[in-house]
């Protein structure tokens, strides 16, 4: 028979349903042998399931490799088969109606992408590594499957290889066997679940052990970042994330054991794969950090436990749903964490995760949260500020809205009623409808099916707080709000609390009394709503005068919050921000609020938002300032590293670039701070890049110091920051040529390689990143061709020429890019929508005007 081949590596809906229609009851065994220093590995999978017949004639089976050598089918041999790039395709004249096993053994190479079965050397030691992972369509990278989320499946593994290996699975080992430096260990088959969230993990990674009531506890991490884990403080956030978790869900923890691996050159932050979480090693934390990283960190382990339950025990039946996963697993981990004693105030962390959403949510490529994957390259775009934090925000307002007790026992009705099932909207919809009594279909439809995000205006009118909702740019969308507001009295120059009310906002304008003397509100305490609260002149003069007297930590955060989102809407000026931050950062003693609302948001605006001669104007002055910040002696630990932060990022001038040599070199020093390994990488770019005369011999120096796979790709980013057009040439084409390098140590050169200050080095390079563009997102995978658009689109140059250079590209390429590949469209539309934010703000310090489409 002809064969229809795929030519991209790509799964879409509409062929996952089909294939859905005709397998069922599907299981695996798979054995894999492993060699010490080899590029490929060995395999032999048998896969079972039962088939329906109908079609088109062929049933594909998902699977890269580089040689099959044999395929049974029904215990026969057979070459009624097709082996495209990206899959088999079985002639259905030959399948079986009912039970099939096709048993194949092959050969396959190690990725090096960071996804797929990636294989890490570490250069310390000159030990290997391996892990898998597989979101949202890599599972094929490793076995033969049916890779989708609804054809869930149990695995049973046998791993061959070194006996000096850790080899670490979904579950326990059943049976081992040592054969001189040989191991082969048998794994207990798994339960059921989707293929992308299998895993296998080995190399001799160090372990640590605890237990949870009877659950068995693992941490792993190679034996070169070994002496930096904080073991006993992982287990203690596990245990709390699990026992909170359990008790919440009413449902057990539903597997045999919990792994928690750090894995090197990991693409994301972590994976949920069932019961062997896999980890960046960025949560290795090898210098001092601050509470607020910890708490980043805390949130995470919180964040794939969750996944236990939401997304691993139920998963979604198709991408299109990828928010019943991570809406649930970004809400829950951090309402989890605010139940218990570790970071009690987790909630408020959530607000900071917010401006993801909003950001997000206002450019032209946004979607609902329930939103559409027509394949398997859109649910990868999916994995956006949409899936996670806006609808983890929509989650946090429908609890509000129902109550908690309705919420919860929808949560535990769903996992008793759809353990080891996949789900969809209309599943979530109806469980939640049921069991609170409210018609949460009309609630859907205004959060979860649409896009855009709120604007609220207050004013206070004799005695009365009047509410105006403003819709999105994008569809002037109205929604009803369930909120609380707070209201304050001025006495002298302080705010002190007076009153707070919830209040349901259905319409474009809602009413309130206020207690007498009220003279200033907070809109969505304790930020129950996803929404944008703007302020009006006079309040803003209330808050620049008073906003450090308001005892509420929270209401502080979500004050700056909204001026932040002023800032972005060219609402509030960036140099106001700026001066009202330097005003009153002494006086904020939560240092979370002063990094993340004011120190963060002050660099970024001086990184984005201000036009070259306001740069220069305020680089010096913030450099000052966190440089007397720093000689203040009663400074605590995390404060130093917040000042220094803004000291390093703001360097500009010959002496402020001295200063900085001084310190790698400890001519000077700065009290209870110590310049550690990152912030001497750091440091030394940051000369590299100014053409500092002693850069070159500290770079020397600091290669040899540090040999760590780390310091190579710091290295790296050095090498990409001279101001020499040999050294941009020589990157540049490790950039778009076929590499020996990971996709990790090219992302880290990619960093290096744009400054603000290197204008004309880089201007070669505008043409030739567009030049590049279509065959890097065509020929290489999703996260290399990520790295290198995000990383290398020429952010320096904030022009009205660039803008127009993006969207003649687009105009090129079929109606607004149709024509290009799918991530790079969405790329470069993000891109043309900052630059339509960025230039009307910095026109405006210009005191120029101008209308943008």
């Amino acid at each position: 028979m002809t064969f229809a081949v795929d030519t991209e590596n790509i799964l879409t809906r509409d062929v996952a349903e089909t294939r859905s229609s005709l397998v069922s009851t599907t299981s695996y065994t798979l054995e894999l042998a492993l060699k010490e220093h080899a590029a490929e590995y060995q395999g032999r999978c048998i896969v079972e399931f039962d088939y329906r017949p109908g079609g088109n004639g062929q049933l594909k089976l998902d699977f890269i490799t580089k040689e099959i050598h044999a395929i049974t089918l029904n215990g026969k041999a057979t070459e009624e088969y097709h082996k495209g790039d990206f899959a088999i395709y079985l002639d259905k004249n030959h399948l079986r109606a009912g039970r099939n096993m096709l048993e194949i053994t092959y050969t396959s190479v190690f990725d090096k992408t960071g996804s797929g079965f990636h294989k890490f050397h570490d250069p310390e030691d000159g030990d290997e590594y391996m892990h898998t992972d597989f979101e949202p369509y890599d599972a094929h990278c490793l076995f033969p499957c049916f890779d989708q989320p609804d054809i869930k499946a149990s695995y049973q593994l046998t791993v061959t290889g070194p006996s000096k290996w850790t080899y670490i699975h979904n579950t326990r080992p059943e049976h081992t066997r040592t054969d001189g430096d040989e191991v082969t260990i048998a794994f207990k088959r798994t339960a059921i679940f989707s293929t992308y969230l299998f895993a296998l993990v080995v190399g001799p990674y160090t372990k640590w052990e605890d237990r949870y009531n009877e659950i068995p506890l693992g941490i792993y991490c190679r034996k070169s970042l070994a002496k930096y884990m904080d073991a006993d403080n992982i287990f203690a956030i596990t245990r709390e994330a699990m026992g909170t978790l359990e008790t919440y869900f009413d449902y057990p923890y539903p597997y045999g054991k919990y792994d928690q691996v750090f894995v090197p050159e990991f693409n994301f932050g972590a994976m949920e794969n069932v019961g062997c979480v896999t980890f960046s090693e960025h949560y290795v934390f090898r210098n001092k950090k601050l509470y607020s990283e910890h708490l980043d960190r805390a949130n995470t382990i919180t964040h794939e436990m969750v996944h236990m339950w939401f997304g691993d025990l139920v998963t979604m039946k198709w991408w299109n749903d990828l928010w019943l996963n991570e809406s649930f697993a970004d809400y829950l981990s951090y309402f989890a964490m605010s139940r218990g004693t570790l970071f009690s105030d987790a909630l408020e962390h959530m607000f900071v995760r917010k401006e993801w959403a909003y950001q997000q949510d206002q450019y032209s490529t946004t979607h609902p949260v329930a939103s559409s994957a027509r394949d398997t390259i859109e649910a990868f775009s999916n994995l956006d500020g949409i899936s996670y934090s806006k609808g983890a925000s929509a989650l946090r307002q429908l609890q509000y809205f129902i109550g908690d007790e309705a919420f919860r026992a929808a949560i535990g009705k769903y996992f008793k009623r759809f353990a080891e099932k996949n789900t969809t909207l209309d599943d979530f919809l109806s469980i939640m409808s049921e069991t609170s009594g409210t018609d949460i279909i009309v609630w859907s439809r205004q959060w979860l099916e649409t896009t855009g995000v709120n604007t609220l205006l207050s004013r206070i009118d004799n005695g009365r707080l009047r509410i105006e909702q403003q819709g999105s740019a994008e569809n002037d969308l109205i929604r009803q709000h369930a909120l609380e507001f707070t209201g304050y009295r001025q006495v002298g120059d302080k705010l002190v609390e007076h009153e707070t009310q919830k209040i349901i906002i259905d319409g474009k304008t809602a009413e309130a009394q206020l207690k007498p003397d009220t003279a200033f509100v907070i809109l969505n305490t304790h930020d129950h709503d996803y929404v944008k609260v703007f302020y009006s002149p006079d309040d803003l003069a209330i808050a620049r005068k008073s906003l450090q007297t308001i005892e509420d930590p929270f209401a502080r955060r979500l004050l700056w919050g909204s001026l932040w989102q002023m800032v972005r809407d060219n609402a509030f000026s960036p140099t106001e921000f700026i001066q009202m931050g330097i005003d009153i950062d002494m006086n904020e003693k939560d240092l979370s609020i002063l990094n993340s609302h004011i120190i963060a948001k002050i660099k970024a605006i001086v990184s984005v938002y201000l036009t070259d001669d306001n740069r220069t104007i305020w680089m010096p002055r913030l450099n000052a300032m966190a440089r007397e910040r720093l000689a203040l002696p009663e400074n605590s630990e995390e404060e130093q590293i917040i000042w220094f932060g803004l000291l390093h990022e703001t360097a500009l001038l010959p002496d402020e670039l001295d200063y900085l040599h001084a310190l790698i070199t400890g001519t000077e020093s700065i009290a209870s701070l110590e310049i550690d390994q990152e912030k001497r990488w750091n440091i030394i770019a940051r000369l590299m890049a100014f053409g500092h005369s002693e850069a070159e011999p500290l770079f020397s120096r600091e290669k040899e110091l540090d040999k760590s796979d780390l310091g190579q790709k710091k290295a790296f980013m050095v090498e990409a920051s001279r101001p020499q057009s040999t050294a941009k040439e020589t990157c540049w084409k490790a950039f778009t040529e076929q590499s020996s390098h990971s996709t990790d140590h090219l992302r880290y050169g990619m960093k290096g390689f744009q400054w603000r200050t290197q204008k004309d080095l880089l201007a070669p390079y505008v043409d030739r990143f567009f030049e590049a563009l279509e065959k890097v997102y065509t020929e290489r995978d999703v996260h290399y061709s990520g790295a290198f658009g995000h990383a290398l689109f020429p952010q320096w140059n904030q022009t009205l020429g660039m803008l127009e250079k993006i969207e003649k590209f687009l105009a090129e390429k079929g109606d607004n890019g149709s024509e290009l590949p799918a991530l790079l469209r969405k790329l470069l539309i993000e891109q043309a929508d900052d630059l339509k934010r960025i230039l009307p703000i910095l026109e405006r310090q210009q005191g120029k005007e101008r209308a943008y489409r």
